[in-house]
């Protein structure tokens, strides 16, 4: 296995673990904390969903990453693996600090999905113009 499949694959299952501590820290926290408050509850739901997402589409990334071997199709994987693996980061750090605010913008949240989402695209664009060629 490459060593950016085998990097891909340890921080995804690295992040899946976070989500199983989050939803730990979830069950044993939110009744004092957070009883009276429905939206904070829910912003720290959305954000543990998110670290799942996030953890998968690594591990999927691991266990199927075939790097193009030259020129621009392996930069845009290259910056496209690059996001995948900030992208837990961010949605950790986000799932501690940003539910606690209660605000609709959650700056960390959406850089953390908007990470994973570009990062896909940066890995489906090499693969959708060599398969036409």
């Amino acid at each position: 296995m490459k060593i950016i499949a085998r990097v891909h694959l340890i921080v995804g299952i690295i992040t899946i673990a976070v989500f199983l501590f989050t939803g730990m820290y979830m069950r044993t926290h939110f009744p004092e904390i957070y009883q009276t408050n429905e939206s904070i509850r829910y912003l720290y739901r959305a954000n543990h969903i998110y670290l799942l997402f996030s953890g998968l589409l690594n591990v999927a990334l691991g266990l199927y990453f075939a790097l193009h071997q030259v020129g621009w199709r392996k930069r845009l994987q290259s910056i496209g693996s690059l996001l995948f693996l900030i992208a837990p980061v961010l949605l950790t750090w986000a799932f501690f600090t940003e539910p606690i605010q209660a605000s609709p913008m959650r700056p960390l949240t959406a850089l953390g999905v908007f990470a994973s989402v570009i990062g896909i695209l940066l890995h489906l664009i090499p693969h959708s113009v060599r398969q036409k060629l």
